[in-house]
């Protein structure tokens, strides 16, 4: 049975309270002399009621009690007390009345049957507890790390000479063989290009002369169409005969200007090139054809010559073709490059292993034909032998794996390869490979993080100044206040660790 103890200043609440929180079925009211507390029946039976609904027995001791018991067997007002007997199992229990306006509820802190004391030290005590645990939860919680290691970057090359084979099924490191697959692809292109050649036209100069034959030989001259009449003066430009001129031979001892006259006859004649060198003035000696004695034969302009014209003009020109091809075909080929490693990612195709034939090729101006610009269209078959990127980097990463400098390892995705073909022989190809290799530091992340999670500065310091390969480091706590207290974070997840090469 609990015993419960009240005061003279004690009240009927605190009992209500006291009997709700304790846990003990069986309970015993002491009441202090001087206590006003049980002197009015109304209160013993409330506080029996209460104990009972919550499955509790009561029994009220004291002086208070003890004159109640004898005031009732004395004939005086009978409050339901029989001596000896607990007095809460002869209390009637009143039906409780239903409250018609509900009060509001205020907060309070739960009754504690154990604490004893003014309620604002609970309040203290509870503010210091929050206290305690929201600092530790943060400290714990909230500070991050980033640790960057710095590695001093370093590389090395090397080449091996391989075999690409269509038999092989896979690569062969010893052997130095390596799978050739073969891939085609047609590319169309259009190429315009401006025009560079430089073509000069024109009309050649017409006129009209007057041959002269002087010769008595009674055979006379006749001079066919086509036959050429130099100008005398050293001009460089030349005529022809339009049509056959025919004289006859010329009296013994004959003048131009009396008689006996000279046999004569005209002639029309063109200049044999353009340009308005040919434009000659009236007047102008030729030589006809290969007489070369002027004073037996000779031919003079009877007319201005006129009609010589020439002008430069801008032509397509066979090298503007042929550049024109070499540039499309390159973008074709770098398409076809492109292509090709899109619709079979991973393969590499050497140097030399991209074969082309242009199935069509259609230009838009001739040669010599005047334009400012032509276009080119073009349609090529690629042919493409390649194989494996990652086989190629196994196969050279292997070669020089044993010569790696200490605490170093191959970085495979910052390395890079290329290969060129050496020579065909059948459908095999000898090809020399090529690699540039990223070396990077053997770092653990996962047991730096383990080896530094929770520990001061200092010893974090010291841990990372051993690890081997390492060219620095650099921490950097968030939020920047938690580094007041000189420790990494002490949940391992809250810590990221960087591997970063320097040049």
């Amino acid at each position: 049975m609990k015993r419960l103890e009240f005061g003279e200043t004690s009240k009927l609440a605190d009992v209500l309270t006291a009997v709700s929180g304790e846990t003990d079925k069986e309970i015993e009211i002491f009441v202090f002399p001087g206590s006003e507390i049980l002197k009015p029946r109304a209160n013993k039976e409330v506080i029996g009621s209460l104990a009972e609904s919550l499955g509790k027995s009561v029994v009220f001791k004291g002086e208070e009690v003890a004159q109640g018991l004898k005031e009732a067997a004395g004939g005086k007002e009978n409050l339901g007390f029989v001596e000896g007997r607990d007095v809460a199992e002869r209390i009637e229990r009143p039906a409780p009345e239903t409250p018609t306006v509900e009060k509001k509820k205020r907060f309070s802190f739960p009754k504690i049957g154990f604490l004893k004391g003014p309620k604002w030290l609970y309040l203290v005590l509870g503010i210091v507890l929050v206290f305690i645990v929201g600092s530790t939860a943060l400290f714990w919680l909230v500070p991050s790390a980033v640790v960057t290691l710095y590695a001093q970057a370093q590389s090395k090359e090397a080449e091996l000479t391989l075999v690409a084979s269509p038999t092989a099924l896979s690569p062969d490191v010893d052997k130095g063989i390596i799978p050739l697959k073969t891939y085609e692809v047609d590319e169309e292109g259009l190429f315009e290009a401006k025009a560079t050649g430089e073509k000069t036209v024109g009309t050649p100069a017409k006129g009209r002369v007057s041959i002269v034959n002087r010769d008595t030989n009674p055979e006379g001259k006749k001079f066919f169409a086509g036959t050429v009449l130099t100008p005398v003066s050293g001009l460089t430009i030349k005529f022809s005969l339009d049509q056959t001129a025919t004289i006859s031979a010329s009296p013994s001892g004959c003048r131009d200007d009396q008689a006996p006259k000279c046999e004569s006859t005209g002639a029309d004649v063109t200049a044999q090139s353009i340009g308005t060198e040919g434009n000659l003035p009236v007047g102008t000696v030729f030589q006809v054809g290969s007489e070369k004695d002027l004073n037996k034969v000779n031919a003079v302009s009877v007319t201005n010559f006129s009609g010589g014209t020439s002008k430069k003009i801008k032509v397509v020109s066979a090298d503007d073709q042929k550049k024109a091809k070499e540039e499309l075909l390159k973008k074709l080929e770098e398409k076809a490059n492109k292509d090709l490693k899109e619709k079979n990612p991973g393969i590499v195709i050497p140097e030399g292993g991209l074969e082309s034939n242009v199935t069509d090729e259609v230009y838009s101006k001739k040669v010599d034909e005047e334009a400012e610009d032509f276009k080119l269209s073009v349609t090529v078959n690629f042919v493409a032998k390649t194989f494996s990127e990652e086989d190629l980097k196994d196969l050279l990463i292997k070669s020089i794996e044993s010569s790696l400098p200490y605490g170093y390892q191959v970085d495979r995705g910052s390395s890079e390869v290329t290969t060129e073909i050496l020579e065909k022989t059948g459908e095999d190809l000898k090809v020399l490979g090529k690699i540039k290799a990223a070396l990077s530091p053997v770092v653990s992340t996962d047991e730096v993080r383990k080896n530094i999670t929770g520990k001061n500065f200092a010893a974090t310091d010291r841990y990372l100044k051993s690890l081997g390969a390492l060219a620095g480091f650099e921490i950097k706590i968030k939020p920047s206040i938690f580094r007041l207290f000189g420790t990494m974070p002490h949940l391992a997840s809250r810590i990221k660790i960087e591997v970063v090469k320097k040049e």
